[in-house]
């Protein structure tokens, strides 16, 4: 028992903490032994008999000894183990962030130093993630943050690692700020951003499952109002370690100084196969992305043909989801030269293929199907 008694979780409990946490767990004062202690009870008459008496003073004699004997009639009353409740208690004003990461080379309780410091920064960029999408929603975030969430950030903590696969704590205290710029109003800007995380986890696992379905990269552009982005898509990408093999679970605990009503998912759960489709999302936030069946439509505004080729490029101005962009296509000669004769005629041209768009460019690949369509009988039809 001596050692449960010297568990550093027992040690950091302060009665502070313990009184609030009774407190918010609706114990209520019931006496007091001299200036020593104070004693809690139920309020329920079924549960009357449950008692826990609270030392005052981290000063009184054998305190953990009494802080332990606490914890073990809170864990009978609340049939839970006393080490979650005692981590509860520490943790009383802080939400916790646990990420755990689950494989044969980590279940000793120890990582390779390299996938070690990559994990604390891929957490540390999570709740990065997660406080930028906070005060603003935005496919992908670069540049200087913003005075707001620097200070936020400020305050985060590291808690110590823990065994059972391996454990990084993420500690954020519970803090109020004028802000006018979060979504939530009478929460704290912890809150908030503890909350946005829950939100966009969901909303990306719920995105993922869909895209498995369709293969169509559009289904992640409906999330980023839920708070997802880049740069939470490469945080979850890393967390999977450098070969990208490991699972990780991300759980969220709630400060219990704070209250909430809102039931959001607390736990989340990523394998390694979904770290293709996060690279995926992240890429298309990016401005990379792939569309494996796109028709390109509109005036050809470029072309290009050297003499010894057999093929010819062609410019197509397109619409690609609601902006103009410049779609180069390469065609066999007869297409190409169909293409030049619209051009001259003003004519629109349709091509089918698969679009690949970076930031700079977009170009169909696999073209077919290319035809030239005569929009003079078109213009003749609407006048």
């Amino acid at each position: 028992m001596s050692s449960i008694i010297d568990n550093k979780f027992i040690i950091e409990i302060s009665p502070n903490g313990l009184s609030d946490y009774l407190e918010s767990k609706g114990w209520i004062r019931d006496g007091n032994i001299f200036e020593h202690a104070l004693i809690w009870h139920r309020e329920e008459p079924e549960s009357y008999d449950f008692e826990v008496i609270q030392p005052l003073s981290v000063d009184i004699k054998a305190y953990q000894q009494r802080v332990y004997d606490a914890l073990k009639a809170l864990a009978e009353y609340e049939k839970r183990s006393l080490q979650d409740i005692a981590v509860d208690i520490t943790n009383f004003y802080s939400d916790l962030v646990k990420v755990r990461v689950v494989h044969d080379d980590v279940e000793g309780g120890s990582i390779p130093i390299d996938d070690g410091v990559l994990l604390v920064e891929k957490a540390r960029d999570l709740l990065l993630a997660s406080t930028l999408s906070t005060f603003k929603k935005k496919r992908h975030f670069s540049g200087q943050r913003s005075k707001d969430v620097q200070d936020y950030l400020n305050q985060l903590r590291l808690g110590q690692t823990e065994v059972g696969s391996f454990i990084v704590n993420l500690i954020a205290p519970i803090q109020f700020y004028d802000s006018s710029q979060v979504d939530e109003d009478n929460v704290s800007i912890t809150r908030s951003v503890t909350n946005n995380l829950s939100r966009s986890l969901q909303a990306l696992s719920n995105s993922i499952e869909q895209y498995e379905k369709s293969s169509n990269v559009y289904d992640f552009e409906e999330v980023i109002d839920k708070g997802v982005s880049a740069n939470l898509c490469d945080a979850l990408c890393g967390l999977s370690g450098s070969n990208k093999t490991r699972s990780f679970n991300i759980i969220i605990t709630l400060a219990g100084s704070e209250s909430d009503h809102q039931e959001l998912p607390k736990q989340f759960s990523f394998k390694p196969s979904k770290v293709q489709f996060l690279e995926i999302a992240s890429s298309y936030y990016k401005g990379k992305y792939t569309i494996k069946e796109y028709e390109a439509y509109g005036l050809v505004s470029k072309m290009k043909h050297l003499p010894d080729d057999e093929y010819g490029e062609i410019t197509v101005k397109s619409l690609v989801r609601g902006v103009d962009k410049n779609v180069v296509i390469q065609l066999p000669l007869d297409n190409y030269w169909q293409a030049v004769h619209a051009h001259e005629c003003s004519h629109l041209v349709s091509c089918k293929g698969v679009l690949n768009v970076t930031p700079r460019s977009a170009r169909l690949l696999d073209a077919f199907n290319f035809r030239v369509i005569d929009n003079t009988i078109y213009l003749t039809e609407q006048t």
